[in-house]
């Protein structure tokens, strides 16, 4: 059975291709992503842009006061605001902790002032 490519940007697909190697060249050209069953395959890193700008010299092993830890249950889209419409910053993989201030109209907000989808705890649980 062959697999289906799907090229995304910003939550939107643009298209579906049989091959790994025209996905990956339409998701270069539109600044996109490439998934294929439900992974991202393309491109293979990300990286958080707010995470990497700071230097981190030691992190708290648990939680400050009033923060929270989530994991994802899936891949998620870490986002500017708390809106579908809002920009995509980054992505994070399923499994991933995250430390959340609080939940805003069924968002996470995250400690970096970024949001993930929350729907009632379908996206995220709290560990």
């Amino acid at each position: 059975m062959s697999k289906t490519y799907t090229v995304v940007k910003d939550g939107t697909e643009l298209k579906e291709l049989k091959a790994l190697r025209a996905a990956k060249e339409l998701a270069d050209v539109e600044a996109a992503e490439v998934y294929c069953e439900g992974e991202r395959v393309y491109p293979e890193t990300v990286v958080d842009p707010v995470e990497e700008s700071h230097i981190v010299v030691e992190k708290p092993s648990q939680p400050d006061e009033g923060e929270a830890k989530y994991r994802l249950t899936a891949l998620m889209n870490v986002r500017k605001k708390p809106s579908m419409d809002a920009q995509i910053l980054y992505t994070r993989a399923a499994g991933t902790e995250v430390r959340v201030l609080g939940i805003v109209n069924d968002w996470l907000h995250l400690t970096n002032d970024t949001y993930i989808f929350y729907e009632g705890g379908k996206w995220a649980v709290k560990i």
